[in-house]
């Protein structure tokens, strides 16, 4: 997200999802501006990061690993032509997770939508309502 703001790209986090423990799970961004995917497609893949960590006593090192997936979006004139036909879409809701208080633990807000053809998956937790959820 640094990176590609001094970059000069317009940033924006899509969905974030925390572990359990500590960190976060999975992150979706945004990020527009010229080039951008050229840029970043060489990304793709795994990534390690090797770091000292504050959570071990004996200041071990301690590798994560985070997958990287780029995809370009097509501009709106594009998109607009391309319908995909109801039947062809599953959607699932299910309960968001992380802090929320009660209405986590009772309300299914997250949404998932599923391309039936093809298996791709969405998913958007962001916003505290179902519909918003389905709008992003």
């Amino acid at each position: 997200e640094r990176w590609a703001a001094k970059a000069g790209y317009d940033v924006r986090l899509v969905e974030r999802s925390e572990a359990e423990d500590e960190g976060i799970r999975s992150a979706t961004l945004s990020i527009d501006g010229d080039f951008a995917y050229g840029s970043l497609s060489s990304e793709h893949g795994t990534h390690r990061l090797v770091r000292l960590s504050p959570f071990n006593s004996m200041s071990k090192r301690m590798t994560s690993f985070a997958g990287v997936e780029v995809m370009p979006l097509l501009p709106e004139e594009q998109t607009e032509k391309i319908e995909v036909p109801a039947s062809d879409i599953e959607v699932t809701t299910m309960r968001s997770g992380g802090a929320g208080g009660q209405n986590v633990n009772k309300v299914e807000t997250a949404v998932r939508l599923r391309h039936l053809p093809s298996g791709i998956t969405i998913r958007c937790e962001q916003e505290r309502s179902q519909l918003r959820n389905r709008e992003l």
